[in-house]
């Protein structure tokens, strides 16, 4: 932990030009068809990659979502994308809030997971309130993914309170005067995601049911907990 200033100029000052050939680009991301709820998440988030503006300044919370998002929602320009990093429980929404305000002339996205938008909902009261046009979408898979991950890497089986059944997003953000909606597949998504933007009168959030994460590939529980010199 350190000042970004100073780091990045001590940085500079030992490194060289490098000769290496640059890596090939990333492959372009496919149009989910159609896919229908629930849904697995690459094909939400690459539905909302598509649907978004270039302009779109996206904050992200979304736990198990977290990897799927950057490699399925690409900016379209500098400083358009805020996420935190781990430990730091119920930034996304009031974060989303807050950027709104601070650039009115952009269009912010919320990507939201359904555990962690609790941790600070009512920032959709304060949404409402001061009608920020904001728009969000929820990945609603009913469990709390990342943690059943994490358990899975501690070999940590049958660790309770991670499941999350009957949560209803859409009837919770509407209590708090949000224009809610729920969406029940890709097509209706990138209507109800354009139709948000476009709305500069007041904040829109849209839920979409997701399918349970997956387990982690053996090579990946190996190397976490190699790195955390575990046997």
């Amino acid at each position: 932990m350190a000042d970004i200033r100073a780091t990045v100029e001590a940085v500079l000052g030992e490194i060289s030009e490098s000769s290496r050939t640059a890596p090939q680009a990333r492959p372009e991301v496919p149009r989910p068809e159609g896919a229908a709820a629930p849904m697995q998440a690459a094909d939400l988030w690459a539905a909302v990659g598509h649907a978004a503006p270039a302009d779109a300044l996206f904050v992200t919370e979304a736990g198990s979502n977290e990897v799927p998002i950057t490699s399925y929602v690409r900016p379209g320009a500098s400083l358009s994308h805020m996420s935190a990093v781990g430990g730091g429980l119920g930034f996304g929404l009031p974060a989303a809030v807050g950027a709104q305000l601070g650039a009115p002339d952009r269009p912010v996205i919320a990507l939201m997971g359904d555990g962690s938008m609790h941790y600070a909902i009512t920032s959709l009261w304060t949404a409402a309130r001061h009608k920020i046009p904001l728009t969000i979408v929820v990945s609603s898979n009913g469990e709390y993914g990342v943690l059943k991950q994490f358990a899975e890497i501690e070999s940590a089986a049958g660790v309770p309170g991670l499941d999350l059944p009957e949560l209803n997003i859409v009837a919770t953000a509407a209590s708090y005067g949000i224009d809610a909606h729920e969406a029940t597949d890709t097509d209706e998504l990138a209507k109800m995601l354009r139709a948000g933007v476009e709305d500069r009168e007041r904040p829109t959030l849209i839920n979409v049911r997701t399918n349970r994460v997956k387990k982690l590939a053996p090579r990946l529980t190996w190397a976490h907990r190699a790195r955390r010199g575990c046997r």
